[in-house]
């Protein structure tokens, strides 16, 4: 009896390892990934890697992003189509870097996106607004 038990046991514990092994790496898609990211803010907080990388920079000083006092981002840099606002995106193999800013302002913002095990996260984001 203690054989059979024994055995389903091993059975189990094998057949449960096998699946882990064959299961298939993540390799997102960065558009469709950064159409998420803008159109769903629960998506969004799980895509952000806090403690983030960056801070928000104005006359009064630095502060750093926090969790709990993220605003969502909404629009994409690829929709901005006002002619003051320049914009660019540098798109590596595993990072993206967005920027957009306004011309003689003092305004810039830019965000860094890397690709981690397989998914897209938000690793970096500066805004300069003085």
């Amino acid at each position: 009896m203690k054989r059979t038990y024994l055995t389903c046991f091993i059975l189990f514990l094998l057949v449960g390892c096998s699946k882990k092994l064959n299961t298939s790496r993540v390799d997102e898609s960065f558009d469709e990934f950064y159409d998420q990211f803008h159109q769903d803010v629960d998506f969004q907080l799980s895509r952000v890697q806090f403690p983030l990388e960056g801070e928000y920079v104005d006359l009064d000083g630095e502060k750093p992003w926090r969790k709990e006092e993220w605003e969502p981002h909404v629009q994409k840099v690829t929709d901005i189509s006002d002619p003051e606002y320049d914009t660019e995106i540098i798109r590596k193999e595993t990072v993206v870097i967005d920027k957009v800013w306004l011309r003689d302002s003092g305004f810039s913002i830019e965000r860094r996106f890397e690709k981690l095990d397989g998914k897209w996260y938000l690793v970096y984001y500066q805004t300069i607004n003085l």
